[in-house]
């Protein structure tokens, strides 16, 4: 095929689940058909920054970066990248949010003051560092959205749009079935000790869904496995911090009938376990936290 796009693929730390994503595509094969594929660094040490710097710049039609920018050399050899590459794509929660990984950011406040370049330790977003032109979602991003990246970058004659999230901008809760029932809030129910009714919405029931404050585009796999919402795609169009929206959002919940309800609403949100863990678990590298600083034990 005359006049192939060249890709690049760089994952920089992380599971080795995006780029199974990648692999297990359906449309994985023809899209090597169309593309020059120049190299697949799963690490530092496949491609160091010295062989990157022979590429030529921009000489990367599009270079799609997965796993996490943590110290200075990752943030050094992110730059060099994006200087070789026209387009780059943040592909999977760790290059879009800092991911799982980035609960790494959570420091007592003396272990924090301690490091010696607090910059350089801490896991960023990848949008933090560099440009990034597209982002593809997900732990590991799912197929539909894959194919749509796919189709969308190497098989329609028009390049989508700078900026563009291959997600839907609305919630997951757009593609959930379950019943909405309406119960206030009154206790954090635990998945592993009762498990949910598969026909009424989590939240209803007490459990944390992410899925009001999470793009959808997955197919709700989750909560249609009747397993909640955990917020791998990032904050929904229009959320800024994927957490707090989720934390607003149950403590408007929350109610009791009578007198002391201010104490009774205050026990129901302490009792949420790992509240950082649980509402940031992809999204507090890019939260407006980003990392937390405490005195505390």
């Amino acid at each position: 095929m005359p006049n192939k796009k060249t890709l690049a693929i760089y994952t920089a730390g992380g599971c080795g689940g995006c780029g199974q994503s990648l692999l297990l595509s359906p449309n994985f094969a023809s899209l090597l058909d169309r593309v020059d594929l120049l190299f697949w660094a799963s690490s530092a040490s496949d491609l160091t920054d010295e062989e990157i710097s022979t590429y030529d710049d921009r000489g990367i039609d599009l270079l799609i970066y997965a796993g996490t920018v943590r110290g200075n050399e990752s943030i050094a050899t992110a730059n060099l990248l994006r200087a070789k590459a026209k387009r780059v794509v943040a592909y999977g929660a760790c290059a879009h949010l800092g991911g799982l990984c980035g609960l790494a950011n959570v420091y007592p406040g003396a272990q924090l003051r301690a490091l010696p370049s607090a910059d350089g330790q801490f896991v960023q977003p990848l949008s933090s560092v560099i440009d990034v032109d597209y982002i593809l979602p997900g732990c590991p991003p799912p197929q539909e959205m894959v194919t749509r990246m796919v189709e969308e970058l190497f098989i329609s004659d028009v390049l989508p749009k700078e900026g563009t999230v291959f997600a839907s901008d609305k919630a997951v809760c757009a593609q959930c079935d379950r019943k909405h029932v309406h119960k206030p809030l009154t206790s954090i129910r635990r998945f592993h000790a009762e498990p949910p009714d598969p026909e009424i919405c989590l939240i209803d029931q007490g459990y944390i869904c992410l899925g009001p404050v999470t793009r959808g585009g997955c197919g709700a796999v989750c909560l249609k496995s009747n397993r909640p919402c955990t917020g791998c795609a990032g904050p929904v169009a229009g959320v800024r911090d994927q957490g707090g929206a989720i934390l607003h959002a149950l403590a408007s919940l929350v109610s009791f009938p009578g007198t002391d309800t201010g104490r009774k609403e205050h026990q129901v949100l302490d009792s949420i376990p790992d509240v950082i863990g649980t509402t940031y678990k992809y999204s507090a590298a890019s939260s407006i936290l980003k990392r937390r600083v405490s005195d505390g034990k």
